[in-house]
């Protein structure tokens, strides 16, 4: 093998090792893990998509969670633009969630506080095509609720420490 083909063997194994997919694993400290995990319990029941909305953006953990978060989730909708002839184009959701944080161990509140998303949608011409944007907006609405609540919770603990 010439020099020129041992550099191209050379660049062509480097690509193949680099472009495989192989990601390392990295372990972070129990300590800063077991910070962010929580214990969540819903005082109601809300909808589907905004109990996944919550349960993905916390670590939900039974067994190991320093703290337990309390919720209670109320879900609104609004009509925002109503037409000449009564019907309803545009309507308005907002989600409030009220928590509080007490620590699993003791049971001592730490943190009580509320949060609340909003979103828009616009009446479809289907049923159907309604039912996915209102769906759509519940989302976008839990995901801004839940956005402000985790930064109110993990300032507050982190605050605390």
């Amino acid at each position: 093998m010439n020099l020129k083909s041992k550099y191209w063997f050379l660049l062509i194994l480097l690509v193949i090792t680099v472009s495989c997919g192989f990601q390392p694993i990295y372990k972070t400290g129990n300590e800063k893990e077991r910070l962010l995990e929580f214990n969540l319990n819903f005082y109601n029941e809300p909808s589907y998509e905004i109990k996944n909305t919550i349960k993905s953006a916390f670590l939900d953990s039974q067994t190991t969670a320093l703290y337990s978060i309390n919720l209670d989730v109320i879900e609104n909708q609004s009509a925002l633009v109503t037409n000449a002839n009564g019907t309803v184009s545009k309507y308005r959701v907002e989600v409030i969630i009220n928590f509080e944080v007490d620590e699993s161990s003791s049971g001592k509140n730490i943190y009580t506080g509320i949060s609340r998303g909003f979103s828009e949608y616009l009446v479809q011409t289907s049923e159907i095509e309604t039912n996915g944007k209102y769906k759509q907006a519940i989302e976008i609405a839990a995901h801004e609720a839940v956005q402000m609540m985790s930064i109110k919770i993990q300032s507050n603990i982190l605050q605390a420490k």
